[in-house]
């Protein structure tokens, strides 16, 4: 059961992966963006810089949840 378990929380968290490289994605494209053009004022180049690096962190820290949850998984298994 609790295997059952582990499987659907895996899914979700690679879900939730998925999601969170794609907004980063486009984070960094809106980044690079606003720090390329002439007309764009520091503080959104910084807020842009700022969500970028959130999203990346978000990134970082559901895929250390996902490997807990597979030794995890594989622990329960040996």
């Amino acid at each position: 059961m609790a295997s059952m378990e582990n499987y659907e929380r895996l899914r979700r968290l690679e879900s939730r992966r998925r999601d969170a490289l794609g907004a980063a994605v486009v984070a960094k494209a809106r980044y690079l963006a606003l720090n390329g053009e002439l007309s764009s004022t520091p503080t959104a180049i910084e807020r842009a810089r700022a969500e970028w690096q959130n999203l990346e962190a978000q990134k970082v820290a559901i895929a250390y949840q996902i490997r807990k949850l597979e030794q995890l998984t594989e622990a329960s298994v040996s």
